[in-house]
Formats: structure tokens, C-alpha cells, sequence
């Protein structure tokens, strides 16, 4: 990976509990960017429990991938797509369920989840490889293999680790 990566327009996906955030704030401080969760984005403020209206979420990505340079990071597939035309690089962490559900009980509840909705999350991670949506194995996947810049699959905490270490490297 180059020390730009690519000039900062990454998009970064995978599941629930993947590790997304964590490498998206690391490769905003490294680079000197932005970091922009699509949560922040899909959900309305407060919390998990009320979608923004599509439109205006599709809009917000759009308006952030505008940016010169930017880290956006998420689940949803739907919204990522938005920002893959601006994009210069897109990272998918494909890392085992077992992982991500243990991460996501390591961070625990988080942007003002409940209980109930947090079972809802480990129980939506856990379907990651069975959904048939653009936020699942399949509809990453399908962003990945189409993708044409530059890409790279980690399925391992250490290449998270291992990116980061390279770039620390890398930079001035």
C-alpha cells in the first residue's frame, strides 16, 4: 500500500465488529484526514433505533465523498456505493464472525443502543455471510470485485495491524 493511499479517498467495508472504525480513526490520524462512519450517516442522531430518510442519507455521502481526501467506513454497502466513483482505494476487512461478535461484546453498547438492540446487532453480525443484501459477505463482495483502483481484502487483526505499521513507515 502506498503512503497516500492513493491520494485519501478510501472506502472501507466489512461487518459489524470487523474492526472498521478502529482502522479508519488510525488511517484518518496518519494521513491527516477526516474519518466519517456511515452509522453517524444512516441512523438519525441519538442513537441505532431510527433510519434517516434514505435521500438525505445518500445526499451526506455524497457531499462528504466531494471532499478532497476522506476515510468513509461502514456496513452498508448501499451507502458506501455512493463515494466508490470518488474513491481511489477501498479496503474490505473479511474477518471471521467469531471475531467480529467478540469485538462487538469487547466495545459493548454504543450511539445510545439498548440491550434489545444490541442483541439485534450480534445476531445481525452473525447473519453476515447469510444476508443477501449490499451490507452482507455477497454485497461486499460484489463491491469489491468491481472496484478498479486500488483494493485490498485483510481477513486478520495483524494486517490491520500490519497496514498501519506500514504507513506509520511510509509518512514523513
Amino acid at each position: 500500500m502506498n503512503a497516500a493511499i492513493h491520494c485519501c479517498r478510501t472506502i472501507i467495508i466489512g461487518n459489524s465488529g470487523s474492526g472498521k472504525t478502529w482502522l479508519s480513526l488510525r488511517l484518518a490520524e496518519a494521513l491527516g484526514t477526516e474519518a466519517i462512519e456511515l452509522d453517524r450517516i444512516h441512523w438519525e442522531p441519538g442513537g441505532c433505533n431510527v433510519a434517516r430518510d434514505k435521500k438525505l442519507a445518500i445526499e451526506a455521502v455524497r457531499q462528504a465523498a466531494a471532499n478532497a481526501a476522506w476515510i468513509i467506513e461502514g456496513v452498508y454497502g448501499w451507502l458506501a456505493q455512493e463515494a466508490t466513483s470518488r474513491a481511489t482505494a477501498l479496503i474490505w476487512l473479511d474477518m471471521p464472525i467469531n471475531e467480529c461478535l467478540n469485538n462487538l461484546r469487547q466495545r459493548g453498547l454504543q450511539h445510545g443502543e439498548d440491550e434489545r438492540a444490541f442483541a439485534e446487532l450480534l445476531k445481525w453480525a452473525s447473519d453476515y455471510q447469510l444476508r443477501q443484501t449490499s451490507s452482507s459477505f455477497t454485497g461486499h463482495e460484489g463491491i469489491f470485485s468491481t472496484f478498479t483502483r486500488y483494493k485490498c481484502r485483510l481477513s486478520a487483526k495483524s494486517d490491520l495491524e500490519q497496514l498501519i505499521a506500514k504507513l506509520r513507515r511510509a509518512s514523513p
